[in-house]
């Protein structure tokens, strides 16, 4: 079963950044895919809360920054306590087929980036505020590691999401040695 990671902001103040948060909840729920998220609250929450509104097999899986799994958002099935803090940023984006930014702040522009080195889908969620809507590039730098979508109507994004975690995953470390 394939796995979804939704990152972007733990507050939201904008009621249509809790719904679109929500649709796309639901189009990953309907795709039978698992959501992967920081466990916690704003994208997080409102992702999981629309993911859970729909009948699947597909799990919320909430990769936690500290030990404690009673900080995860009440939509959580599987509660990863990793106690890394940020660092649980580079395990969300690495553990998903396909990464959906909503809105962001610093720590989603880090997920935003490391995605990218890892070769990763990324969809900008347009229209969400933050850097997915500061971000305009189809890439984030020369190495092209990682195509950029900028999803414009949320009404697309199924079919986008589909397209995507129908591609074959490249596997990459970055500066591993592993090519030695």
């Amino acid at each position: 079963m394939r796995q979804i990671a939704v990152i972007g902001s733990a507050s939201i103040a904008e009621e249509f950044v809790k719904e679109l948060a929500q649709k796309v909840g639901v189009e990953i729920a309907k795709l039978n895919c698992h959501l992967v998220c920081g466990g916690l609250s704003g994208v997080m929450l409102e992702s999981s809360r629309g993911f859970k509104s729909i009948q699947t097999d597909g799990k919320v899986i909430g990769l936690l920054p500290s030990y404690d799994p009673r900080t995860a958002n009440e939509f959580v099935d599987i509660r990863i306590p990793t106690g890394m803090d940020i660092g649980r940023n580079q395990l969300v984006v690495s553990s998903a087929d396909v990464v959906i930014a909503i809105g962001g702040g610093a720590g989603t522009l880090s997920e935003i980036s490391m995605a990218s080195q890892l070769g990763k889908s990324i969809i900008l969620i347009k229209g969400s505020g933050g850097w997915a809507d500061k971000i305009d590039t189809s890439f984030l730098d020369s190495r092209e590691n990682s195509k950029l979508y900028h999803l414009e109507n949320i009404n697309d994004l199924q079919q986008l999401l589909l397209k995507l975690t129908l591609k074959v995953s490249k596997s990459v470390m970055i500066n591993s040695g592993a090519d030695r």
